[in-house]
């Protein structure tokens, strides 16, 4: 089984490749990454607002048999959307970004192992209609780094196709 701490150690790490992202010349972080898609930088600036809105409405919620109702993604998303391309500075989105990965971890590590893995219901569901596993904060996280991964494959294609 993959151990609690190594989870939390690599999604923390996540933010070894944010920090990579600095060298980027900013023109090419604030270029949509392909036609109807976002930039880099509204991309670090959704997974920034997602980290910190799991960090205070989400996970502390995250009990044996909670019901939790969380926002509509559409409408965090556009929020971060909103944000990364308010004028906000790239070096400013990707310290906050890595801010608020670090907070997370540092909650997540408070957490006893059996917290892990206390079953609650998601916006209805008991199952995870992604994974098909029960929701608990070990298999949500996973998920979040899942998507992390994601969205590191589409910046890294964009940047490939730069030759950066």
């Amino acid at each position: 089984m993959y151990p609690t701490n190594n989870l939390i150690n690599d999604f923390e790490g996540f933010n070894s490749y944010v920090s990579s992202l600095k060298k980027i010349d900013e023109t090419l972080f604030f270029e949509p990454i392909a036609d109807g898609k976002w930039s880099i930088a509204e991309i670090i600036s959704h997974i920034s607002f997602w980290d910190r809105y799991i960090r205070e409405e989400t996970l502390p919620q995250m009990k044996s048999n909670a019901v939790i109702e969380t926002i509509d993604f559409e409408t965090l998303n556009g929020q971060a959307e909103k944000y990364a391309l308010s004028g906000v500075s790239q070096l400013h989105l990707l310290q906050q970004k890595l801010e608020e990965r670090s907070l997370l971890a540092t909650d997540l590590r408070k957490k006893d192992e059996d917290e892990f893995f206390e079953k609650f219901i998601l916006n209805g569901e008991e199952i995870d209609k992604y994974s098909g596993y029960p929701h608990t904060i070990f298999n949500y996280i996973a998920g979040f780094q899942w998507h992390d991964n994601h969205h590191r494959q589409q910046i890294d294609v964009f940047l490939k196709g730069k030759e950066v």
